[in-house]
């Protein structure tokens, strides 16, 4: 089970999770917004330019680390292949009827979060005018959530910890 990418592969979303926060952080620290015309203008000059830079290269590094890992986890588990362009979420674990029943539970935690959270978020979002880098950042963060709940679920059943 330790070396099942499908265990982990909920970590590797959440740490795509977090360099998309930051990019989305940047673009609100160094663009210009207008509503009216609706123009976008991101500011890469100067220090902004080697911040961008090295943020476009943590993710150009993570994508490759990640293609790396799912093309080992496939040579060395072939019958749990990762398809990363498949409509079916890779964390479902459906081997066995105790997989099933694993993955039918966290994803009933996660529903539930979600059935909670989003009319919560849409409610303050509304109420506290947070604009669009900020709907951005509080989507994201919702999005590691269902990550985190689905991944301290599975992790329970799986005995990685052992």
């Amino acid at each position: 089970m330790k070396n099942d990418m499908r265990i982990t592969y909920p970590l590797w979303q959440m740490g795509v999770i977090v360099i998309a926060m930051l990019l989305t952080w940047l673009v609100g620290l160094s663009s210009v917004f207008t509503v009216g015309d609706r123009s976008f203008e991101v500011n890469v000059q100067g220090e902004w330019g080697v911040i961008w830079g090295v943020a476009l290269l943590v993710f150009v590094f993570y994508l490759v680390l990640f293609t790396w890992n799912v093309v080992k986890h496939n040579k060395r588990m072939p019958n749990h292949k990762i398809n990363v362009f498949s409509w079916k979420p890779q964390e479902y674990m459906e081997d066995d009827e105790l997989f099933q029943e694993v993955t039918k539970r966290a994803t009933k935690k996660v529903y539930t979060y979600f059935v909670w959270s989003i009319p919560l978020f849409a409610g303050l979002s509304l109420g506290l005018q947070v604009g669009t880098i900020g709907v951005v950042m509080v989507l994201l963060l919702l999005s590691m959530g269902q990550y985190l709940i689905y991944y301290t679920e599975v992790r329970k059943y799986t005995g990685v910890d052992e």
